[in-house]
């Protein structure tokens, strides 16, 4: 459930295009390959974003700078990143507080350009979450691999980590990203394109 706090950021619309090519398509599929998404916050990866089973040749994701807060119990390398506490909507600049029975206030505070929001915490031990609007729906981009005490500052990167793995799924916790992928840096512009394509044994990740 999510408390109404903070007003939408309003900002440019962001595009991410993968392309799979088509003789790679039946491979990848018989392997049990998804095409996972993660998004950068705080320096690091630690949620799945998106995995897609039923990919395509041509594969659009596309987000807002719209962000949630959350808390959870803790945080276990390969679960997934659900939400114990409500969800509440958050933008740069903003503190939310968890309070001492476990309910995130709306977000309070004046809307900044830091690139960072705020979670004070009067709970205990507890991990936090970040969610952020992808292709329509909140998802988790990022929960904290240790337990917060007071307050905490969280802030996404507008980079994501595009890449080929068997046996996840969508909001599953990770620490490292073993397999081959393509970083992509989103800086001045707002849509970018990458590919995964080449000569049979030649297979790459390319940025277009």
């Amino acid at each position: 459930m999510s408390i109404p706090g903070a007003p939408k950021s309003h900002s440019d619309s962001y595009t991410l295009v993968v392309e799979i090519s088509t003789d790679q398509l039946e491979v990848l599929k018989s392997k049990g390959f998804n095409l996972c998404v993660a998004k950068k916050v705080n320096g690091a990866y630690t949620v799945i974003w998106s995995r897609k089973s039923d990919y395509l040749h041509k594969n659009t994701f596309k987000w807002d700078k719209d962000y949630q807060v959350f808390g959870l119990n803790e945080f276990k390398v390969g679960s997934r990143a659900e939400a114990q506490t409500n969800e509440v909507d958050i933008t740069y600049g903003q503190t939310c507080v968890l309070n001492s029975v476990g309910v995130m206030q709306p977000a309070t505070g004046p809307i900044g350009k830091s690139g960072e929001f705020y979670v004070q915490n009067e709970l205990g031990k507890i991990s936090i979450g970040v969610n952020q609007k992808l292709n329509g729906s909140f998802l988790p981009i990022f929960v904290s691999p240790t337990v917060i005490a007071g307050k905490a500052s969280f802030e996404p990167i507008d980079e994501v980590k595009v890449w080929l793995q068997s046996h996840v799924e969508t909001s599953t916790t990770i620490t490292d990203i073993n397999e081959p992928g393509i970083e992509v840096t989103y800086s001045s512009e707002i849509s970018k394109t990458v590919a995964y394509e080449g000569k049979e044994g030649l297979v790459q990740w390319v940025q277009k």
